[in-house]
């Protein structure tokens, strides 16, 4: 009897998780094939994978992954359905797998295979694969479909994750965050093929011959050209016939050159983070404490408001899959820890204008452990605190 039960439930999950029919013909919503109004020839999506290869735009997206990455966040619910999804997902690394949910960012949108496999009757998360944008479409009713070999399929149920940065009707396929620093990235790739042209061409500035009387017969002016071209740093040579060489050097230099990069690398990380002082400030020596406060305060905004879009996104999706196909009753969510208290820094201003503030709030925000009564401590430093200062029988009290 129990055989035959498992068999069935089997059966339903299989049904459940069948692949969708071949579709032919569709009216769909076509990708962007530009990124910017007057971009290269590039593709869409190939401008933007080259574009990822800039060091600036990777680690300004790297920072922006980590700071949601940074928020506290885990699995909340009913303890047996809590067990039952931390059951389902225990064989992937899902850490990992959240960075990769935010390649929506770079893309606009971005699509992912749950790929399941059964355990005695149990359907857990076997793995979940990355798919590049690139082989999914979207038609004007809002279905999705993927590509496979020339036709299109539509999606079937519990199979693909997808994540999307302010989609509209218009163009469902979100919008990349790079679409607003492509015209400085764009500067930025030229300034530097100028860059190493000039270097190219001044590595060993050229150098003119000086005639200041008679003339040269033509034989013998393309013969010193030819020598002249020849001269490398260091070398020297006699041209007969001529009074004097003289070395060709630029007026500017390369300094307006990297001044650009600079400046396009400022707005680049500006567009990406909203903010510029994580990578930029210490090259200047102009950064600010309070500056860098607020900077911190804008990243850390856009990253609350890229966890909560994840956070919705996996709760509508991935782990209301894991409760409706093993059948769990209760609730489970996915959460990020969303901070919504003072900055120890006010907290400290606050204690020295007179307000109370509880002993073990404090050791809590700083994650430090509460003395006991026979810990030795330390109340002030008010100079290097050296090894040998550390031991004895009476506390530490530094003044």
């Amino acid at each position: 009897m129990s055989q035959n039960t498992d068999s069935n439930n089997t059966k339903s999950l299989s049904t459940k998780l069948r692949i969708g029919d071949i579709l032919f013909f569709q009216d769909f919503i076509e990708t962007p094939e530009k990124l910017f109004s007057k971009p290269d020839t590039e593709e869409y999506f190939d401008l933007i994978d080259y574009m990822l290869t800039d060091y600036e735009i990777e680690t300004a997206i790297e920072a922006r992954k980590s700071a949601v990455l940074s928020l506290p966040h885990g699995l909340e619910g009913d303890k047996e359905a809590l067990k039952q999804v931390e059951k389902a997902l225990e064989d992937i690394n899902f850490e990992q797998d959240l960075k990769g949910f935010l390649d929506f960012l770079a893309y606009g949108s971005y699509y992912f295979i749950v790929n399941w496999k059964e355990e005695n009757g149990f359907l857990k998360v076997e793995s979940i694969q990355p798919a590049h944008p690139r082989y999914f479409k979207w038609d004007k009713k809002g279905n999705l479909y993927y590509k496979s070999g020339n036709d299109y399929k539509k999606i079937p149920n519990y199979r693909i994750l997808y994540f999307r940065r302010n989609p509209t009707p218009e163009n469902p396929y979100g919008q990349s965050i790079l679409k607003a620093c492509f015209p400085m990235w764009k500067l930025k790739y030229e300034t530097i093929n100028q860059l190493f042209a000039y270097q190219d061409k001044f590595a060993n500035p050229p150098v003119a011959g000086i005639k200041k009387e008679g003339d040269l017969t033509e034989e013998k002016a393309q013969k010193v050209a030819e020598d002249l071209a020849q001269l490398q740093s260091g070398s020297s040579a006699f041209f007969q016939g001529l009074d004097d060489v003289k070395t060709i050097t630029p007026g500017t230099g390369s300094a307006e050159f990297w001044n650009t990069i600079r400046n396009c690398d400022l707005a680049i990380s500006k567009a990406i983070t909203k903010q510029t002082l994580t990578t930029n400030a210490s090259d200047t020596g102009k950064g600010t404490y309070a500056l860098g406060k607020v900077h911190k305060e804008t990243l850390e905004m856009i990253a609350i408001y890229d966890a909560l879009y994840l956070q919705r996104k996996l709760n509508i999706t991935l782990i209301k899959w894991i409760l409706e196909l093993n059948n769990i009753k209760g609730k489970c969510e996915f959460r990020f820890d969303i901070p919504d208290e003072a900055d120890l820094e006010d907290i400290f201003k606050a204690i020295d204008k007179g307000l109370a503030v509880p002993e073990d709030y404090l050791y809590q925000r700083l994650k430090i452990p509460k003395p006991k009564p026979t810990d030795k401590v330390i109340t002030s430093i008010k100079q290097p605190l050296m090894m040998s200062d550390i031991g004895g029988e009476e506390d530490l009290n530094f003044f």
